[in-house]
């Protein structure tokens, strides 16, 4: 008596639950042989001694610490603008030495988010399919105010205009001659984040240099742009 309500051979409903209760418990599964409530075989036994990362240029380089006892197979790389909805960004299959602080490291490529918060955990694929999840790592945008770059530069029949802005708003571009006389205004609707506006049909001005202004938020960055053939 007394023994454990479907825990028999294969699952199955006889035994006498008394004095306990006739709770079933989970399912068997290839990564959790053993039905025993007490089992717990999908916890990795894994260190994070150290995850850290920040912004260059347009990447988040991140870099991560480990020691472990249990064979990994890979790092799954998730990234979330609100902490909320993550999103795998990239894989990292390294050989993982046991029983070894181990260092390894991904670059996040973020020229397509406009977030200046940005939120990434490391998953940790265990061999036996097993996974742990690291603490959140918080990396922040230090965006320089309107700062706009112009390549190519020099450039023969087009150049691409990059910047960012801080919400949705509208732009003013103009290009100037040597002579502050307006060859080209362009208004153009820009969205909160990374903005690149392409400027094509600069194979009919002059070689020369010229002046390129972009009026955001009424205030006027200037750029050189040389034009030669």
């Amino acid at each position: 008596k007394g023994t454990s309500y479907n825990m028999g051979n294969g699952g199955s409903t006889s035994g006498d639950a008394s004095p306990g209760t006739r709770s079933p418990v989970q399912k068997q599964n290839p990564t959790q042989p053993d039905r025993d409530w007490r089992y717990i075989g999908v916890v990795l036994p894994i260190q994070f001694v150290d995850f850290s990362g920040l912004v260059q240029n347009e990447n988040s380089l991140l870099k991560w610490t480990i020691l472990t006892t249990k064979a990994i197979d890979h790092f799954e790389i998730e990234r979330s603008a609100d902490n909320n909805i993550f999103i795998k960004t990239g894989t990292v299959r390294d050989n993982v030495l046991l029983n070894q602080s181990q260092t390894f490291s991904f670059n996040d490529d973020i020229s397509t988010v406009s977030s200046n918060i940005i939120y990434y955990r490391l998953k940790v694929i265990g061999k036996a399919g097993e996974i742990k999840y690291s603490n959140i790592l918080i990396i922040i945008r230090i965006q320089t105010k309107n700062l706009v770059t112009v390549m190519p530069n020099p450039t023969g029949s087009y150049t691409i205009i990059r910047f960012f802005v801080e919400k949705e708003s509208t732009i003013t571009l103009r290009l100037m001659d040597n002579l502050g006389r307006p060859l080209l205004i362009q208004e153009q609707r820009v969205l909160r984040g990374n903005n690149s506006i392409q400027l094509t049909g600069l194979g009919k001005y002059s070689s020369g240099v010229y002046t390129l202004q972009i009026n955001i938020y009424n205030e006027i960055v200037t750029q050189r742009l040389i034009i030669s053939k």
